[in-house]
């Protein structure tokens, strides 16, 4: 993970701009750092409300403008990760219908990774990689927990995955859905990001 490889050379305090990894129990499946990586580096961002819990851009926005004055007074310095570009944009820019959050004096610097033709063979990888780790385990538990409406369960994947374990089709079919989503929300958040460096 590059911002991981980033932390081994800088005092960083990652800020995780993720609308999925803000919400508790779902772990693999949202990629989620690793308790060994949590450990190692200051997060937030992460595990923030429950699963059923609205959380939008400006209460992100809200959040990370106090999560990056906790960062500076740790003295580290706050890196924002993650490809929700709207959070971001409204960390500097809110919406309209919202309160600023503060008068930033920061610019944003973005950096996008395109894996180009790779791409397809790092999601499915990934979602392999998820699959071995345990995410139907994982689902099993919140189809217990977790109410079938709840906001949460619209993370890449996780819809399929419970359709898989309540029979409505088979385990390679969840999981080449769950590529072609992922590539798919991979594609649209290169696009924002494009525009935004215009």
């Amino acid at each position: 993970m590059r911002v991981m490889e980033a932390a081994g050379r800088e005092d960083i305090a990652v800020i995780s701009a993720d609308s999925r990894q803000i919400y508790r129990q779902f772990d693999i499946g949202t990629a989620k750092p690793s308790p060994e990586e949590l450990a190692r580096v200051v997060h937030f961002g992460v595990n923030v409300v429950e699963p059923t819990e609205h959380y939008s851009a400006y209460l992100w926005a809200r959040d990370a403008a106090r999560w990056i004055d906790d960062a500076e007074r740790l003295g580290k310095v706050p890196v924002i990760v993650g490809g929700t570009g709207f959070y971001i944009k409204s960390l500097f820019d809110p919406p309209y219908d919202d309160p600023p959050v503060r008068d930033f004096a920061l610019v944003p610097e973005y950096e996008v990774v395109d894996p180009g033709p790779e791409l397809r063979h790092r999601i499915e990888t990934r979602i392999d990689r998820m699959l071995e780790d345990g995410w139907l385990a994982e689902v099993a538990n919140l189809i217990e927990t977790v109410p079938r409406d709840a906001i949460a369960w619209k993370a890449s994947g996780y819809r399929l995955m419970r359709g898989h374990l309540e029979g409505e089709y088979s385990l390679e079919h969840a999981r080449e859905r769950a590529i072609i989503e992922t590539r798919q929300y991979a594609k649209r958040q290169r696009t924002w990001f494009r525009h935004q460096l215009k």
